[in-house]
């Protein structure tokens, strides 16, 4: 498929989802391999101003780059970020992959999404931080675990976020500060998991690696399910879908709580205007 192709289909997604694309425009990041090479789309917002910026890279869930991707790009950039939207599917030509594994292929999309913002003048590139959603936040945990990914690359993320991710392959020891924000009530990927993951307790008949967890800030929030934040995508609460066999429901409360963690936690940790 084009990146033409690529770039109309997630305009027509945005119009359909009534999307304003108000500060931003679409690039291609190289990524892959040399065998399997793939130029990836993303969409770039970033604030008015040379800069240079703190940066966020981010990563999509399972049923692939939607408006609510936008949404966020556009609000870290009122926010004084540079913020970087990757879609990791569409130039595979895959439309979702909520059946499987794919951390390891999206973590390393998130890392050349950090090697293309580090060559930009106007991004710090010693400030970025990797957010993701529920597949893609399983892919944060991924890209920042110690002596995993992050040992091959010269650019390091300082901090992840992790929105309802997947935890329970996760050793929770990482190279910066991850803030986890979950639902109690989320069926798809288990609160319980990530409270395992923070106390480095086994899980899967297999024990954790001992270590420091103390750079994990979970957040659980009672009564909430998965996809709590897509405003997009559930346009009231209480109106939730079951997604492949699992509940997916908007909570405006929780919603706008993690708004305010988001904030708080990268002026702590990249910085920010």
């Amino acid at each position: 498929m084009s990146m033409r192709v690529l770039i109309a289909s997630l305009l027509a997604a945005m119009a359909i989802a009534n999307t304003s694309v108000s500060a931003g425009e679409f690039v291609t990041v190289d990524a892959g391999t040399k065998a399997e090479p793939v130029r990836l789309v993303g969409y770039l917002a970033r604030p008015q101003g040379a800069g240079p910026f703190s940066a966020v890279v981010l990563l999509h869930g399972c049923g692939g780059f939607h408006s609510s991707m936008i949404s966020w790009a556009d609000r870290l950039a009122r926010y004084g970020y540079a913020a970087l939207a990757i879609d990791s599917f569409g130039p595979r030509g895959m439309d979702d992959h909520c059946g499987g594994f794919f951390f390891h292929e999206q973590a390393t999309d998130g890392y050349a999404a950090l090697g293309y913002l580090a060559a930009k003048s106007f991004v710090r590139a010693s400030h970025v931080a990797l957010m993701g959603f529920s597949m893609g936040g399983g892919s944060v945990l991924a890209a920042l675990e110690k002596g995993l990914l992050e040992q091959r690359y010269p650019e390091k993320f300082r901090a992840g976020i992790a929105f309802y991710p997947v935890c329970q392959y996760a050793s929770g020891i990482t190279i910066g500060p991850v803030l986890v924000m979950v639902g109690d009530k989320d069926d798809w990927t288990p609160s319980a998991s990530c409270e395992a993951m923070a106390a480095g307790r086994s899980e899967l008949g297999a024990p954790r690696t001992p270590g420091d967890r103390s750079s994990i800030e979970l957040v659980v929030y009672p009564g909430v399910h998965h996809d709590f934040d897509q405003l997009d995508l559930f346009l009231a609460p209480g109106r939730g879908i079951t997604v492949k066999g699992h509940r997916a429901e908007f909570n405006e409360e929780a919603m706008r709580d993690s708004i305010v963690r988001v904030r708080e936690f990268l002026q702590r940790t990249i910085g920010g205007r």
